[in-house]
């Protein structure tokens, strides 16, 4: 599908600062805050010896195929640095992947599947992350990204664990509507992790991983391997 060069996603994650509960205790015990509790992970196993690791300065790092891109989509600047990826206003990701450059010819940028991690930590529930910025998306997709628009149901996000630490996924599907150009598939989906975490002053947080991808027409990435990249996101120091 073809992008704009400018911003990729229409829209801002909700940046939402929410102070934690406090639970009373006894009179000689001390307050503490609700601890977010894991859910199971998506990797079944670990991802294949010969995929490439894409790490991020956050200390997550994903796997993708040998023949996948790894840097930023638009390139480096004069000094070398990855200015990253903007996928809309204030939103920027670096440890950036790219599948299928410049498959479509009929301009801009285009690709199979696009995958970034934001560049920095992101304040606000990681479950409110991952819902505001699957919304984001999915108006992104009926707006923008579509001539005629998209039917784009949101799930609510689920309670997922990236090498244990508690984080949320929501993974949406767009079914465009015809007519479509022939850089436009069938279905874009779009997938997001929001990984748990905390402000240095101990307000939620949250690092976003984020993946696009074509689907529903010959020459897609196949659905295994998309479910593999996604799946294989961990911190830099486990398996």
């Amino acid at each position: 599908m073809p992008r704009p060069a400018a911003a990729l996603l229409a829209g801002a994650l909700v940046a939402t600062l929410t102070g934690c509960t406090l639970w009373p205790g006894g009179e000689d015990e001390p307050y503490e805050p609700t601890r977010e509790e894991p859910g199971p992970t998506l990797a079944a196993a670990p991802p294949p010896a010969d995929w490439q690791d894409v790490r991020s300065p956050t200390g997550l790092v994903y796997s993708v195929p040998p023949d996948w891109e790894v840097g930023d989509p638009f390139g480096v600047d004069e000094d070398g640095h990855d200015p990253g990826t903007d996928w809309g206003s204030g939103y920027v990701t670096t440890a950036n992947a790219i599948a299928d450059r410049d498959y479509c010819a009929l301009g801009g940028l285009s690709f199979r599947t696009l995958v970034g991690i934001s560049a920095t930590t992101l304040p606000g529930e990681a479950r409110e992350q991952a819902e505001s910025a699957s919304r984001a998306m999915a108006d992104s997709i009926d707006r923008r990204f579509t001539e005629a628009g998209a039917d784009v149901p949101v799930p609510e996000a689920r309670s997922i664990a990236v090498s244990g630490v508690p984080a949320w996924y929501v993974s949406l599907r767009g079914q465009v509507r015809p007519p479509r150009n022939a850089c436009t598939p069938p279905v874009i989906r779009f997938d997001t992790i929001a990984v748990s975490t905390r402000t240095p002053d101990g307000a939620p947080a949250s690092t976003v991983f984020v993946l696009m991808s074509d689907e529903g027409e010959p020459g897609v990435q196949p659905t295994e391997t998309i479910d593999a990249v996604v799946a294989s996101l961990r911190y830099d120091n486990s398996v």
